[in-house]
């Protein structure tokens, strides 16, 4: 192992963390991405590279500056992740000094075809400006980033940045010049995609709320070790945290605080079944704010 070699891993590093924060919206340096997030990571190597990396390895080399290089297959993994055929193809196209680049010789035609191409691209922005019109419809398609199940529309809420509030409908209406969509929804990870115009279709993955989903199954569910789910939740809720719970036929609202909540959730004799969360905030990755209705029924 080399220093040089060293810095190349660093280098690929911040190729990994910038491809992460344009792909998965993870915009932090490594030593502030929380579990969630090594999580999120973990699933998008496996589906583009059909491999991943441990929780202790993410700790060990990335959110500390360790002096050992990984193994050859690892940085292989990352350099594919990031793009490069492998390490020693990210090695080769990242890292070769300038004096050892091909000189490149008659550069004015070069010039010349790219100043060609600028104007005919600005020429075709023109007329598309002028002939096309206003607004494109495109289908939208939502799937759940773990079980790649269809997401239905309903289950979410939808808006454009400038505040326009989208119904579940399978069409949306994209601005001309694109717009950023923002996806959230009880059950899932608040999301923002930009659309342009070059699909007809838009296929967007959702990442499910872990806690949510733990909240959904624990009043869905009975078990013996009580002691064992009152740990998770006192774990998952921060301890100011305000639950209001939604009574739709008295037309009121009731406030609980962090340890009612978990009480009337997990005891058997003043418990809560059927919950459908309708509004979930989180502070420092713990449950900070938390809207839910109670169904008499599943059917309901």
């Amino acid at each position: 192992m080399t220093e040089a070699s060293l810095k190349h891993f660093k280098t690929l590093k911040e190729n990994v963390r910038r491809y992460a924060d344009e792909h998965l919206g993870i915009r932090k340096a490594f030593k502030d991405w929380s579990l969630n997030d090594i999580r999120n990571f973990q699933v998008d190597l496996e589906e583009k590279c059909k491999s991943t990396l441990s929780e202790k390895w993410f700790y060990t080399h990335l959110k500390n500056e360790g002096e050992k290089l990984p193994r050859i297959d690892v940085l292989n993994l990352l350099s594919a992740y990031c793009g490069y055929k492998n390490w020693d193809d990210f090695v080769f196209q990242a890292h070769v000094p300038s004096a050892e680049k091909p000189v490149q010789k008659n550069r004015r035609p070069a010039n010349t075809l790219a100043l060609l191409t600028v104007a005919l691209l600005i020429l075709a922005g023109s007329l598309a400006f002028i002939f096309w019109p206003q607004a494109q419809y495109k289908v939208l398609r939502l799937s759940d980033a773990y079980t790649r199940k269809p997401v239905p529309l309903g289950n979410v809420n939808m808006w454009f940045k400038k505040g326009q509030n989208l119904s579940a409908a399978q069409k949306i209406r994209v601005p001309l010049l694109g717009d950023t969509l923002y996806i959230n929804g009880a059950y899932y990870k608040a999301q923002k995609v930009f659309l342009g115009l070059a699909a007809d279709t838009l296929s967007v993955r959702l990442y499910p709320d872990d806690y949510a989903l733990m909240l959904n199954y624990f009043s869905r569910s009975t078990t013996q070790n009580w002691q064992k789910r009152q740990e998770q939740l006192m774990e998952a809720i921060h301890p100011d945290a305000k639950i209001f719970q939604s009574h739709p036929q008295y037309e009121g609202i009731e406030l609980l605080n962090r340890d009612e909540f978990i009480d009337r959730l997990i005891l058997p004799v003043n418990s809560l079944k059927n919950l459908e969360i309708q509004d979930i905030v989180y502070q420092n990755e713990k449950i900070y704010r938390l809207r839910f209705v109670q169904k008499t029924t599943e059917n309901e």
